[in-house]
């Protein structure tokens, strides 16, 4: 269900929580280890989780990070049966003494298995201890360039996980021939034309950037309007299974009005609803408001000191057409179209 929307109070200094996803084999821990060997991961923790696993991938980082903190979550699911452990590891890392000689904790990266969905891992998250701790989440995908996503077996999961990026990082590429790179990253935008794609021949240059300046999945993103152009630019080359939408509104609409058909949205789509982000004005508040959601759940709307500027609104999904999202509200406030 869409929340209500809140004012913000002053928060304490955030801490960054990147969830790295990506399916099975894609290339995750070696991310992971090339980023705890450079310089910049010493105000770094690391959660693994390796769900029905024998903690070979904790091993590794294990043997990669040293003097990091890290934990291992073995043999469950960090967004069901391990919930309540999830949260309590991130609390003993937000509250750990730091070694001599280091700053605050700065990053916790929770590596997931390559069957978890990032929606269920942020709804997760959904505790008030950690919100007023003022934790910035984050999606990092891994996109392998020697698979082929679109015939994965794990296809739903492998969606759910690039669709909730904000960076897709193309793993492998020193085994495919560098003319393919931008063939890769067509695709890989094919699922999420709003992610920002990693694709480095360097594989120095690669590690850098995906962990550079990610944005908080649930944090203002006032360049929204620009990616909503650069998506634009980019279509054409989506996967057979994955819509992008970009929708309208077909009158001032207040906000019990949009809330609403945001939840017949997650209602009628459920798993298949893959990403929403909107940055758009309604009747009853004088700043635009921005909506976030990866699957169904979404983050608390903000309002937001924006520009003046057109509304955005753009819709992922996958395994449904236009005429089936039009049957969900025909008469609705907000009118959805295919991105060209």
């Amino acid at each position: 269900m869409a929340p209500r929307i809140g004012a913000d109070s002053e928060p304490p200094v955030p801490v960054d929580l990147v969830i790295l996803s990506g399916f099975l084999g894609s290339g995750k821990t070696s991310l992971l280890v090339d980023f705890l060997r450079g310089e910049d991961s010493g105000d770094t923790g690391v959660i693994v989780n390796e769900a029905g696993e024998i903690g070979i991938d904790g091993a590794i980082v294990s043997d990669s990070a040293a003097g990091i903190p890290m934990t291992l979550l073995a043999n469950g699911c960090v967004c069901c049966s391990l919930r309540s452990s999830l949260i309590d590891t991130v609390h003993a890392l937000l509250e750990a003494p730091r070694p001599g000689g280091r700053g605050p904790l700065r990053r916790i990266v929770l590596e997931t298995s390559g069957l978890s969905r990032p929606g269920p891992i942020i709804a997760s998250l959904a505790d008030p201890e950690l919100a007023r701790r003022n934790l910035r989440l984050s999606v990092l995908a891994t996109y392998d360039c020697l698979a082929d996503v679109g015939r994965e077996t794990q296809f739903e999961e492998a969606a759910a996980q690039l669709a909730a990026a904000q960076c897709i990082v193309l793993t492998k590429v020193d085994q495919v021939p560098a003319a393919s790179l931008a063939e890769h990253a067509a695709r890989a935008r094919g699922f999420n034309p709003l992610a920002r794609i990693v694709a480095h021949a360097d594989r120095a240059a690669a590690v850098r950037e995906a962990f550079a300046a990610l944005p908080g999945a649930q944090s203002g993103d006032l360049g929204l309007h620009a990616l909503f152009a650069a998506g634009r630019r980019e279509a054409g080359m989506s996967h057979p299974r994955i819509r992008v939408w970009t929708g309208t509104p077909r009158a001032a609409m207040d906000w019990d009005d949009f809330s609403m058909w945001l939840d017949d949205l997650a209602g009628f789509c459920g798993a298949r609803l893959l990403r929403v982000k909107a940055l758009l004005k309604v009747s009853d508040c004088p700043e635009p408001i921005l909506i976030q959601s990866v699957g169904t759940t979404f983050g608390m709307p903000r309002r937001m000191a924006a520009p003046d500027g057109k509304d955005v609104l753009i819709v992922i999904t996958r395994d449904l057409e236009l005429a089936d999202l039009q049957s969900m509200a025909p008469d609705g406030p907000v009118s959805l179209h295919a991105l060209v």
